[in-house]
């Protein structure tokens, strides 16, 4: 462990992060309006054959949206992938994340290759892990068919961690929002970033996860919220922030080397699938048929615009009558949360909560603000699961056919009463709650919500751990083994020493609104 540094060097570091903050200033306004134009969703007309093919899918349902869950990572990946090949007209993608790793290339060389065939494509991305492609984001920005904005950045690119020593009440609010539009037609909304871990790829770590594809009325309420984003004064073109000259071919055969570079069996597979269900319209097999909108927060809820997400989820889990199934990653739910659950609990509804164990967590420092909350929530019999660091090994699709050596749940969803169903952004924690931007689809739709309670259920008791509190009145985590006994532990499973003080240490911080 490092020792603390003498005072005279932390007073220089000071200073010296204080007169590089300075210079990190707002680009100058006519170069911001120079690279930005207000537009809106392209509306595809009636040759279109896309549309075509939606009308013909929606026929069977007027005025529902059509719903297919995206839960495996293969499959989501190669859904994504074959739908923008599908584009004839446009693609809008607003994403807090998109990595550079195989997955993260082979998405962007995607947006290209549509672009190059004449697609517009709408990129709006957070911030918070752009470092390494700025060169590569202002490429694709030079594009005649592209445009790419940054919300909320850093004005500073090269010493971003300074930034944060003047800016941070601004630059700690960050747009966590994800979604996937093709033709203003068909849309995909849920918790996935752009990144290996979120798509079966990466062998050390995987996040469990969910989306929905969604068509219907719901998909324009995802137009105008990416509108409203992309308009936003806090979304910034690339060009503005990135003036320097960057070799546009270089950056463009880059991407595109990825494609064939990264041309995995599996993958393929899976995408010629996703690509002929859609192809042939026999896609509307696997849609379920639900009322339903769009929950999503104001661009600047951080200055007290509408927390619509926090809200109407609260309101709805506040109607519920019978049970009440949530899934958050990371789950800090504070005093007023845990008196809200044990408030429904008392109710005599049903109310099971799902988030990652120490050892499946991975962002410690949230399981400390966490664990504050969960022997009372027992206690009051509200059931507590927490995800196992290997519970998705079985029978998994990856990108290489083997799982990764960790898991990790990453899923934001909320079953109510086995009839409405929220799939999005929205981790119940200070940060969604308070700071982030956030969005996801509230769907009534019993078969829907009822098929997905199920399945949760019917897997948790061999996925996660089951906590209870034993006589001495302290916390047991307990694991289900097919063929064998229960077993019991007395404190958090699988989770090393130095995770356990980690934990240990956050918690005495008083930091839990940062969560």
């Amino acid at each position: 462990m490092e020792l603390p540094r003498p005072l005279p060097h932390l007073l220089l570091i000071f200073l010296v992060s204080q007169l590089l903050f300075a210079c990190a200033q707002r680009p100058p306004e006519e170069l911001i309006q120079q690279h930005k134009q207000a537009s809106y969703t392209l509306k595809p007309n009636a040759s279109s054959l896309n549309q075509f093919k939606v009308n013909q899918i929606a026929q069977y349902q007027p005025g529902k949206n059509g719903i297919a869950i995206l839960s495996d990572g293969l499959s989501a990946f190669a859904a994504r992938i074959a739908l923008i090949e599908e584009a004839e007209l446009s693609i809008d993608a607003q994403y807090y994340m998109i990595k550079e790793d195989m997955t993260g290339a082979l998405f962007l060389g995607h947006l290209l290759l549509a672009a190059d065939r004449g697609v517009r494509v709408r990129l709006l991305i957070d911030d918070i892990n752009t470092s390494n492609y700025d060169d590569v984001l202002k490429a694709l920005a030079l594009h005649d068919n592209v445009e790419v904005r940054v919300f909320n950045p850093f004005y500073d690119r090269t010493f971003r961690a300074t930034n944060m020593v003047g800016d941070f009440n601004r630059l700690n609010s960050r747009m966590h929002n994800k979604s996937l539009t093709i033709d203003g037609l068909i849309t995909v909304v849920g918790g996935r970033n752009i990144g290996d871990e979120y798509f079966s790829a990466k062998d050390d770590l995987e996040f469990a996860d969910i989306d929905a594809i969604a068509l219907g009325p719901v998909v324009d309420e995802v137009n105008q919220a990416f509108d409203l984003y992309w308009n936003d004064i806090r979304s910034y073109p690339m060009e503005a922030l990135n003036p320097k000259e960057v070799d546009i071919q270089a950056q463009h055969r880059r991407l595109e080397q990825q494609i064939f570079k990264h041309s995995v069996k599996s993958f393929i597979k899976a995408h010629r699938r996703y690509a002929k269900l859609i192809e042939d319209k026999s896609f509307r097999d696997f849609l379920y048929w639900c009322d339903g909108r769009l929950l999503v927060d104001h661009p600047n809820k951080d200055f007290g615009f509408t927390q619509n997400v926090a809200t109407n989820l609260g309101e709805a889990m506040l109607d519920a009558t019978q049970s009440i199934l949530l899934s958050s990653p990371y789950f800090v739910p504070g005093e007023e949360g845990s008196e809200a659950l044990i408030e429904l609990s008392n109710k005599g509804i049903d109310v099971s909560v799902i988030t990652n164990s120490l050892a499946a967590t991975d962002v410690a420092a949230v399981h400390s603000g966490y664990k504050k909350y969960r022997k009372r929530l027992v206690e009051a019999n509200v059931f507590v699961y927490e995800i196992k660091p290997d519970a998705s090994q079985k029978q998994r699709l990856a990108f290489f056919g083997k799982g990764a050596s960790r898991a990790s749940l990453h899923s934001k969803m909320f079953v109510i009463d086995e009839e409405k169903l929220f799939i999005g952004s929205f981790n119940w924690d200070p940060r969604s709650i308070n700071l982030n931007t956030e969005m996801g689809l509230l769907l009534t739709c019993p078969n829907l919500a009822e098929r997905v309670f199920s399945g949760v259920h019917g897997e948790l008791p061999y996925k996660s751990y089951l906590l209870e509190m034993n006589e001495q009145h302290n916390l047991e985590w307990l694991e289900s083994v097919k063929g064998q006994e229960v077993k019991r532990y007395t404190s958090e499973p699988k989770a090393s020493a130095w995770r356990k003080f980690q934990a240990w240490i956050v918690g005495l911080l008083p930091i839990e609104d940062q969560l």
